[in-house]
């Protein structure tokens, strides 16, 4: 049961606690003993922005590495053709795993491609994390990797793949977010944490795809779905239910 702090018994108009002040806008509160498992961030960023727009991304992303605690996990995935799992934990040059866009992987294939064996000890808030386990390649503390996680991440580029002017973007969400969800499963089981999508247009490539490429294909519309004719709605629904599920 969760019981009330004891100064709330002396509550009144005149005597309020300082969560119930207008003036104090932020509360930090200090847990008698530390979290089992520090805050994990893991960022899933589409590559198909225009420029000006992954710019903007990219300049608050860095912001951003500020802004969390230093000993909270953070991860990378980038996608738009392919998707691609950034190594942080190596550090001679930039790394990444790449998976095919139009390509399904279950669970179980996303942890052999990217090398996951048994599931890491989670480092308590302070401590060094192992990187040489497989989960602690792709998941590190930010006072570990803030310096190559910016590097990266000024040094993101739009998708190579060429875009002609009557198609859209093949950008292949589902399968980032399925890679995202894996490796969280895979790596830390029934514990908190965030993937934190930022995605610029519908998914068009591979499962969870809502709409071709072909800009002559309208996106749906909630009619359509109401109808019962949307091409890609169905299968798309399968894809999002399996990645609740597993969240």
């Amino acid at each position: 049961r969760n019981g009330f702090p004891p100064h709330y018994k002396d509550i009144s108009n005149t005597n309020l606690p300082a969560e119930l002040l207008p003036k104090y806008t932020t509360i930090e509160y200090t847990l008698a003993r530390p979290a089992p498992i520090p805050p994990i961030f893991l960022f899933v960023v589409d590559t198909c922005l225009d420029e000006p727009d992954l710019k903007a991304l990219r300049d608050a992303m860095v912001v951003s590495l500020s802004l969390l605690p230093p000993y909270a996990l953070v991860g990378l995935i980038t996608f738009g053709t392919m998707t691609q799992v950034h190594e942080l934990g190596f550090a001679e040059c930039n790394k990444s795993y790449v998976f095919r866009g139009s390509k399904d992987y279950t669970q179980k294939q996303v942890q052999e491609m990217l090398g996951l064996g048994a599931r890491p000890a989670a480092p308590r808030p302070g401590q060094q994390m192992n990187t040489l386990h497989g989960a602690a390649r792709f998941l590190l503390p930010v006072q570990q990797v803030e310096f190559q996680l910016t590097g990266i991440l000024e040094q993101l580029a739009r998708d190579p793949w060429p875009v002609a002017n009557d198609k859209r973007a093949l950008r292949c969400t589902g399968v980032a977010l399925n890679v995202a969800v894996s490796l969280l499963e895979s790596s830390f089981s029934n514990s908190g944490a965030r993937i934190m999508l930022f995605a610029g247009g519908p998914c068009t490539e591979g499962p969870g795809m809502v709409v071709s490429n072909e800009l002559r294909e309208p996106i749906r519309s909630h009619h359509d779905i109401d109808r019962d004719s949307v091409k890609h709605f169905k299968r798309a629904i399968k894809v999002r239910i399996l990645v609740r599920y597993n969240l």
